[in-house]
């Protein structure tokens, strides 16, 4: 007798409704998951790159770089502090750089400095190029140089050395400006736009104006002129 068929029904286990529909929603579910864990590996695969690039892309501390260029220019700087009159000093620039890491000279191109004199007026300087020493807080000024005070002092020169803390401006390079007398030109000057008292030479030139008389008397160390005037 041939018992092929019973052996074949007797193998197979009976399946219950109810695994059966356990079965068909573990299959839903796992057709769900298999696009999300798709789109995971492949988020991985792209991020990881770029995440391990960015983390090794720059430095926190640049004191801890082996090399670097001290001449890196520093974009619109500026720099803040007082003088020796603890009067506010306040210089900007279009962008700086300085020589060494160790030095306090900085360069600086298209230059604006603003600072107040002890009674409050201020003084702004405009300068294409030139250097400040933060520790001497001296400027060398060079090329279109405008010095401007609320008191009355107006300096344009190609050359100069200012002095913040003593508000001194000195040049050798050629002067005209404004004072409250008049116009004057020269080659050398000395200005010292705190007391109000500039010293001219070489080929000076005044201009006093009729409407703000000078008073030689109350007012003889006003002005310091040296040299050919007229």
């Amino acid at each position: 007798m041939n018992n092929h068929s019973d052996q074949i029904l007797n193998s197979h286990e009976t399946v219950t409704f109810d695994e059966n529909e356990r079965q068909i929603n573990r299959a839903g579910q796992l057709k769900k998951m298999v696009p999300a864990l798709t789109l995971i590996a492949f988020l991985s695969l792209v991020l990881y790159p770029i995440l391990v690039s960015r983390e090794s892309s720059f430095t926190l501390a640049i004191d801890r770089l082996e090399q670097r260029d001290e001449k890196a220019k520093l974009i619109k700087p500026s720099y803040v502090d007082v003088d020796q009159n603890n009067n506010p000093v306040n210089i900007s620039a279009e962008s700086a750089y300085r020589e060494e890491h160790e030095t306090t000279n900085y360069f600086f191109t298209n230059l604006v400095a603003q600072m107040s004199l002890p009674t409050g007026d201020a003084i702004e300087i405009l300068s294409k190029s030139g250097s400040l020493n933060t520790d001497t807080q001296i400027m060398e000024l060079n090329g279109e140089i405008t010095i401007t005070s609320e008191n009355g002092f107006l300096l344009k020169s190609t050359e100069a050395k200012f002095l913040i803390g003593e508000k001194i401006a000195q040049g050798q390079n050629g002067v005209t400006g404004v004072a409250p007398f008049g116009r004057f030109s020269a080659e050398n000057f000395n200005a010292n736009v705190e007391d109000e008292v500039i010293t001219l030479d070489g080929n000076v030139k005044i201009s006093f104006d009729p409407n703000k008389p000078l008073n030689i008397f109350s007012n003889a160390d006003a002005i310091e002129v040296e040299g050919n005037s007229t």
